[in-house]
């Protein structure tokens, strides 16, 4: 679905001056991430400490994030070559570990025989977790170390749009995955009736969970530079999505948030660019 894939970024390993760069970034009072930390020149060492001092908690998007935090960014950013996005090297969505990006790459839509740009999108990771389960066999998308999606937009886009483009790629993996689920067989290659019913269960709730993200775009006006932020932490049983600046929709549909993920990090992502940087970045952890 996606344009002709443009190479993964290369990871930016220059050093900096000063050895650090510090970027300071507010927070606002629900959902938040660290704001784009372009080519931001490090201030003096007593500067760095005075913001620490001024930082108080650590950055969070959930509901417990009702009060304006500030947090100092120590890293460069990483910059989607496509759409000059300038996406955070690490940021901490809900007081937890630190999650690292691990590539970014831009989603097209073909509209008539010229493919637009719509947005850039970035994947963060616990890496430490994230590089053990790849080394015994795991992958981005079935890992369960804590990840995330953030998506820039670079033009403006009808909310309602939005959500229906990805939905379209949402909906046949639900159910997909709830094929698959049903079909399966115990070690003596019998078919389960139980799992069956489970299966047909859990695609109910992940169409039911679908339309409240409908819910959550509609009748909303996206601009460009807008930020839209997925998280999902299997080992929690914890999917949310939201737009940064606003209240996060907290789901718990595992199979709604693998197949979102599948949708950018599975088999048929719908932005080459952006996985092969993923894979490449994972790759490096």
């Amino acid at each position: 679905e996606g344009g002709t894939p443009s190479p993964p970024h290369p990871r930016d390993t220059r050093a900096h001056p000063s050895g650090v760069q510090s970027i300071s970034i507010m927070m606002s009072s629900a959902m938040t991430i660290p704001a784009s930390a372009a080519r931001v020149v490090s201030p003096a060492r007593r500067d760095v400490r005075a913001l620490r001092s001024r930082a108080g908690s650590r950055a969070t998007f959930s509901k417990q994030a009702r009060v304006n935090n500030e947090i100092v960014a120590r890293a460069f950013s990483i910059v989607e070559p496509a759409t000059k996005v300038s996406f955070p090297k690490t940021f901490n969505p809900h007081g937890g570990d630190t999650m690292q990006c691990i590539g970014a790459g831009v989603r097209e839509k073909k509209i008539a025989i010229i493919n637009v740009k719509v947005y850039g999108v970035a994947m963060y990771v616990d890496a430490a977790k994230c590089k053990e389960e790849l080394a015994n066999g795991g992958s981005l998308l079935t890992g369960s170390f804590d990840k995330a999606l953030l998506v820039q937009l670079v033009r403006d886009v009808d909310g309602k749009t939005f959500w229906e483009a990805l939905d379209e790629a949402v909906g046949p993996r639900i159910r997909r995955i709830a094929t698959d689920m049903a079909t399966a067989e115990d070690e003596d290659g019998n078919f389960m009736a139980s799992v069956a019913e489970a299966a047909e269960v859990a695609e109910e709730k992940a169409m039911d969970e679908c339309e409240e993200i409908k819910g959550l775009f509609q009748g909303r006006k996206l601009r460009k530079d807008d930020k839209v932020l997925i998280w999902w932490s299997p080992n929690k049983g914890k999917f949310e999505i939201g737009v940064v600046g606003g209240m996060p929709l907290e789901l718990t549909s595992q199979q709604l948030a693998q197949a979102v993920f599948d949708v950018y990090c599975g088999d048929d992502p719908v932005s080459p660019s952006a996985y092969q940087s993923f894979v490449a970045g994972a790759a490096a952890l």
